[in-house]
């Protein structure tokens, strides 16, 4: 009897041991699974904040003067959500006639802009007659998209109901019912399958659906299938139904623009119609829906017509599942397929965003990864970015045309382009293109290709010689110095530089040297201010890289990148500060609070006075020397610049900046080879048919003149002040002080007896 207790209790032992290893291995287990959900739930959260960290333009600005055409303002209005109406009764709503302008602020005063000859002549904001008014800044894109992605992240609000349920009936249309997993819509799409005899319906959720994208490799096998079934589920726990829709609808693959991929209703909206996704009609959701289940296949831009045929049967599983009726049904299949056959890279200035990108993540005090789903305004004004890759398209397009032996068969052989917009003010980028095609191309040139300036650099040497020094040879504009030919030894070689067409003027003054950008004037005048001194002057502009005390210093043989060569011209348009720059103006929470915000400090490099001057000099290359094509292409007001060419023509610049406007051109090929292409060639007519347009928009005054410049009129033949009787007299501009001594070459007898009275009487007071 004790014996049959005995057994029992052993085997009662028995069993409690393994039940409690069984359940030690359920916790475990347990635990092991709740550790990675927790892990991988972690990497879609950081994922997420990075996706949701959005990139802004800069604010468009409205002040008098500006032309609202031109800057486009009803597209701007329209990009932001706002809709015309005839009164603008309501906030997000604006209305225009001739002579007036009213936008219906959210949250704000109303804004009414008095207009003349489409220019803003008066803002008032309320009843307040202000100078200037900042609309909303347009989104750009995501701060944490990959490199070749196009992601612009869209809030789900934004959304408009009708893309909403066309995604829903098409993909998931449980999706508010289940937990994450369907098993009706599994059984329904197993069923599908094995009627048709082939994959005809899928049964994953969107939550799965988003799942693999965001977490899982594609492989298919069961290890990977039971990872999906158990991450869908903790993300259905962790996050409400609209957070995961919001987040699907942002990763959705969506076809490909050249060499983007195209991630996201938001972007996907703007490649194939061109427009923001809350103006999405009923069709154009239909077509975007039915692009989810394959990309490739239903794209418009590959077979527009199969594209048609499922935007058809999602509009009719809509209509069965009562989402819209039968006369929206009828109506949306009648409408023809009007996405763009190409689509175009839905991505604003795809190579300023790289730029953004690279800098947020190298700025230690605003890097990506202490960012959590805000908001970073840049400096990008998208008026001026449209304008600059405008402008880069047709004159990149005239040049082969003028010129065919530029063209070449493949895009990575291409004559390439580089341009750079900043403001002179504050030094910050706003627009910048990089290349003829970012989908061909994503390589910034304008921030990463070292390129030899040429004679670009030549305002920097005849700074130097104009900036008194004690025991320096003093220059002014009307100093005379001699164009010939001129051999100088260098390591005890001879070497002979040409002007450009291998012709020479003689004695010319500084001004004429450097507007007709005289090879042999300059060397000579750098031989006499010195390299060290050229170097000096140079580095104080923030021309940083390695610059070899040599002769050929003075022609631009030496390397730098497009952005450096812009930055280190700003003092000169400003009055001489170097402003912090940058492209990135400050960054903030979802709630508008303030999180960092970039230096507006600026530091004097080189004096007012003497930044005039050279700008005087550069106005005159616009006006007479080799930039005055420029006035020929119709660009108004007071502009300055310098042409730029290198040896064979492998590099052509044009520099030029207005009082408030700075832009920079470069054209040549990748690989150096010759393209036998001047500045004012090459770059110059880009830059004018930019700048023509920007200072439409945002004119900019004449150049401010400080103090310590005087005006005096000079014989140009001798360099000296002009008397009655010389010959040639120009208006000059001079450092105050340093004004030449009146000129003795010319005048009648009774001047002569004078001067040499003078000369007598000032030998006997000695």
């Amino acid at each position: 009897m004790s014996d049959g207790r005995g057994g029992r209790f052993r085997r009662l032992r028995r069993w409690i041991l393994f039940a409690g290893v069984l359940l030690g291995i359920l916790v475990l287990v347990a635990g092991g699974l709740a550790i990675y959900a927790a892990r991988a739930l972690s990497r879609f959260e950081r994922v997420e904040a990075r996706r949701s960290t959005v990139l802004y333009a800069a604010p468009p600005v409205l002040r008098s003067g500006v032309h609202v055409g031109a800057l486009d303002l009803a597209g701007i209005l329209s990009r932001q959500g706002y809709r015309e109406t005839r009164n603008a009764g309501a906030p997000g709503q604006f209305s225009r006639s001739e002579s007036a302008w009213e936008i219906n602020v959210a949250g704000a005063a109303r804004v009414t802009l008095a207009v003349s000859g489409g220019r803003i002549v008066q803002l008032r904001q309320g009843d307040t007659t202000v100078q200037s008014v900042a609309l909303p800044p347009e989104l750009l894109a995501s701060a944490g998209a990959d490199m070749g992605e196009n992601i612009r992240p869209v809030r789900l609000p934004d959304v408009p109901q009708v893309l909403r349920n066309a995604v829903l009936v098409t993909e998931d249309a449980r999706f508010y019912e289940h937990g994450g997993l369907d098993p009706r819509g599994i059984l329904r799409a197993l069923w599908t399958n094995v009627r048709k005899g082939r994959v005809a319906e899928g049964g994953s959720t969107i939550t799965q659906q988003l799942v693999k994208s965001r977490l899982l490799n594609p492989e298919r096998t069961l290890a990977r299938k039971v990872n999906e079934a158990l991450l869908s589920t903790a993300l259905e726990w962790r996050y409400t139904k609209d957070q995961i829709l919001e987040a699907y609808l942002n990763e959705i693959y969506l076809g490909q623009s050249g060499g983007s991929a195209i991630r996201g209703v938001g972007a996907a909206s703007r490649a194939y119609f061109g427009k923001e996704v809350h103006q999405l009609t009923l069709p154009e959701a239909a077509l975007l829906a039915g692009m989810i289940r394959g990309p490739n296949n239903y794209s418009p831009a590959v077979n527009p017509e199969r594209a048609r045929e499922r935007r058809d049967v999602v509009l009719s599983r809509m209509r069965d599942l009562g989402k819209i009726s039968e006369a929206d049904h009828r109506r949306a299949r009648k409408e023809p397929v009007r996405a763009r056959t190409s689509p175009a890279n839905g991505l604003m200035a795809p190579y300023f965003i790289d730029y953004v990108r690279a800098e947020i993540e190298r700025n230690a005090d605003i890097g990506l990864a202490d960012l959590h789903g805000v908001r970073v305004y840049t400096t990008l004004d998208p008026v001026l970015q449209r304008l600059a890759e405008a402008a880069v398209v047709k004159g990149m397009d005239r040049l082969e045309t003028l010129r065919p032996r530029l063209r070449r068969k493949t895009p990575e052989e291409r004559l390439q382009v580089a341009m750079i917009v900043l403001d002179t003010a504050t030094g910050q980028v706003r627009a910048l293109v990089g290349g003829r095609d970012y989908r061909a191309s994503q390589f910034n040139r304008a921030v990463l290709a070292r390129r030899q300036p040429g004679s670009a650099f030549k305002p920097f040497v005849y700074l130097a010689a104009l900036t008194p020094r004690k025991d320096a040879t003093l220059f002014t504009a009307a100093s005379l110095i001699e164009d010939a030919p001129i051999t100088v030894m260098v390591d005890g070689k001879p070497w002979t530089p040409k002007n450009y067409d291998d012709r020479y003027e003689g004695p010319v003054t500084v001004r004429r040297a450097l507007e007709g950008s005289l090879n042999t004037a300059t060397v000579r005048v750098a031989q006499a201010v010195g390299l060290p001194v050229v170097i000096e002057t140079a580095r104080s502009l923030g021309v940083e890289v390695d610059l070899r005390p040599v002769p050929a210093l003075t022609l631009g043989v030496f390397e730098i990148t497009p952005l450096a060569l812009a930055r280190a011209y700003v003092p000169l348009a400003n009055g001489g500060l170097a402003p912090a720059g940058g492209v990135v103006e400050a960054v903030a929470d979802e709630g508008g609070r303030a999180l960092w915000s970039a230096s507006g400090e600026a530091r004097p490099v080189i004096g007012a006075p003497e930044a005039y001057l050279i700008t005087s000099l550069l106005e005159g290359v616009v006006n007479t020397g080799t930039g005055a094509s420029a006035r020929a292409a119709g660009v108004p007001g007071a502009v300055a610049g310098k042409t730029g060419t290198t040896n064979e023509g492998r590099d052509a610049w044009f520099v030029g900046y207005s009082s408030n406007l700075l832009a920079l051109v470069w054209v040549g090929f990748d690989d150096g080879t010759p393209a036998g292409l001047s500045g004012s060639e090459g770059a110059l007519p880009i830059w004018s048919e930019f700048m023509r347009q920007a200072l439409d928009i945002y004119p900019g005054g004449a150049f401010p003149e400080p103090a310590g410049i005087t005006h005096a009129k000079v014989d140009v033949t001798t360099g000296r002040l002009a008397t009655a009787f010389c010959p040639l007299v120009a208006t000059e501009v001079f450092l105050a002080g340093t004004e030449p001594p009146p000129c003795e070459e010319h005048g009648g007898a009774t001047e002569q007896i004078e001067r040499w009275w003078d000369k007598v009487r000032g030998w006997f007071r000695r």
